[in-house]
């Protein structure tokens, strides 16, 4: 049914912001950035059991399917991508999520990918701390 698999479509992306970029991309940017030391020991802590824990999620489910809907290949996966390829930047290891680490070479094997990933530094603001 289309509007089942459009509503799972925007749940995945829901997920990826409430309890990917939330989590693993903070810790991603904080560590890349340098900011880690500046942040409370309990609020890193709390970042990194988060996103283990959407980690897992995310496993359990790509065990039951190729991509985060289905068999085909959607905008969800590429939300989730984002910060789930690049978990190891922010010390979060994924070789305990098999079923992640598949999906990561399956997406990676899609028509047209491009392996890009800028880093903070072209943004010479990205190091700074919001007023």
């Amino acid at each position: 049914n289309d509007s089942f698999a459009r509503a799972k479509v925007l749940q995945w992306m829901s997920f990826e912001s409430d309890y990917v970029q939330s989590t693993a991309g903070s810790l991603r940017y904080w560590t890349l950035t340098g900011k880690i030391p500046q942040r409370p020991a309990a609020l890193v802590e709390s970042k990194r059991q988060g996103a283990l824990k959407a980690f897992a999620a995310l496993d359990r489910e790509l065990a039951q399917r190729r991509f985060a809907v289905g068999d085909e290949y959607t905008i969800a996966d590429i939300a989730l991508f984002a910060y789930t390829h690049v978990a190891r930047d922010a010390d979060l290891p994924l070789g305990d999520y098999r079923h992640i680490t598949t999906w990561i070479e399956r997406i990676r094997d899609q028509p047209r990918f491009l392996d890009k990933v800028y880093p903070y530094s072209i943004d010479p603001y990205s190091t700074r701390e919001l007023p």
